[in-house]
């Protein structure tokens, strides 16, 4: 089994990556992607692999990456350069010629599950500023790595499961 935590759009609010990140200490992967609007080697920040959103403007930031964590691979990026608003097809289009089953992005502040052309799409929304009727959100997702299982909890701030889907990771 592996767990992953994605956070977005925290807009210099600190603490809270922290939090989430004691909260789910025993995770495997941390990705944080963009508009954290820290430093990039903020010592709350570096706790995560991250990218590099609209609003952040050092240097050191990626625009994407990918990780690969028990044969699972991931593409992941803020989104504002795939045009994330209007259509993830990109976006889902990049991560197939990575070979990523998984392609996460933030941007919208709007918390998301999507299977476009057989790669699972997510958005765990903004931890900061939802500009939705669903409250501020991030994502754990919990892959049973012998059955391709995966489990995608949208926690919110108090570390609650508000949502939950389910979905089989296909085979790269």
């Amino acid at each position: 089994m592996s767990k992953w935590i994605v956070v977005s759009d925290n807009h210099n609010e600190s603490g809270i990556l922290y939090d989430i990140y004691e909260k789910h200490n025993d995770a495997d992967v941390f990705l944080h992607l963009g508009d954290s609007e820290f430093q990039y080697d903020d010592t709350e920040l570096s706790l995560y692999n991250r990218v590099k959103g609209n609003c952040d403007f050092y240097p050191e930031f990626p625009e994407e990456n990918t990780i690969s964590n028990n044969g699972i691979n991931a593409f992941y990026t803020h989104g504002h350069l795939y045009q994330v608003n209007q259509t993830r097809m990109k976006l889902a289009e990049k991560a197939k010629t990575l070979n990523a089953q998984l392609a996460f992005y933030g941007h919208t502040h709007v918390a998301k599950y999507e299977n476009i052309a057989d790669v699972h799409v997510i958005n765990p929304g903004s931890i900061s500023q939802s500009r939705s009727a669903v409250e501020e959100t991030y994502a754990e997702l919990i892959i049973v790595d012998d059955e391709n299982k995966a489990t995608l909890n949208f926690r919110n701030r108090e570390h609650k499961v508000i949502d939950t889907i389910e979905f089989k990771l296909n085979d790269i």
